[in-house]
């Protein structure tokens, strides 16, 4: 599975429409937004149809979006313009992200799009990324699949540590142990603010991880 995989899973109309039932901050993220100073600037990167970017900013936060499907960024913009809201949303390479140094108080990668980037080289051309846009004492949160709970619950879409969650589809999902998020952002030059097991909407949903960490 390639980058350009990746990027035409997110560019198929099935795989957009799926998300337009998601609405709602989830528990785990209702929680970090506390860290978050008041009308903050964020930038959401991996946006899709807008749960996190209409949610925080209905909460007054400053939001702006990227994603690296262009139907993604068409179907939100048309969301937004239809549902009042103001908020930018681009399309991007899903590496270079066209924005100056020190543009954001706070980045976003959330909805597990962190196992999407695959490979050590990508991960950390994605924390230079966002120590380049982060203003001072900026703030990075993302999150990833739990794979000792995906161990237990869903086993038979495991293929070591990738999780393929459609059958019969290529795309997967990396997943992570509990320290790795942490250990990731320490490598990176991140001070870890808080990092652990995050509840998504009700039990039911399962666990995901998730790191929250300064400039």
């Amino acid at each position: 599975m390639s980058q350009n995989s990746v990027k035409q899973w997110y560019e198929a109309k099935d795989n957009v429409d799926e998300m337009r039932s998601w609405n709602g901050l989830k528990t785990w993220e209702k929680e970090v937004i506390r860290y978050f100073s008041k009308n903050a600037s964020i930038l959401n990167i991996g946006c899709g149809l807008g749960r996190e970017a209409f949610a925080l900013s209905d909460l007054g936060f400053s939001v702006v979006g990227i994603d690296i499907s262009h139907s993604v960024i068409a179907e939100v913009t048309a969301l937004a313009e239809s549902r009042g809201y103001s908020i930018p949303f681009y399309s991007y390479d899903g590496r270079h992200i066209p924005f100056n140094d020190n543009s954001f108080d706070v980045i976003i990668l959330w909805a597990q799009t962190f196992g999407l980037l695959y490979g050590v080289d990508y991960k950390q051309s994605f924390f230079s990324e966002c120590n380049r846009l982060l203003k001072k004492d900026g703030i990075l949160s993302f999150s990833g699949h739990d794979y000792e709970y995906l161990s237990d619950t869903h086993e038979l879409h495991l293929e070591g540590r990738k999780f393929f969650p459609y059958d019969c589809e290529e795309i997967y999902w990396e997943t992570f142990l509990p320290d790795e998020l942490s250990s990731y952002a320490r490598q990176n030059n991140f001070t870890i603010i808080m990092s652990g097991r995050g509840a998504i909407y009700k039990p039911e949903d399962g666990v995901i991880l998730h790191c929250l960490c300064k400039k």
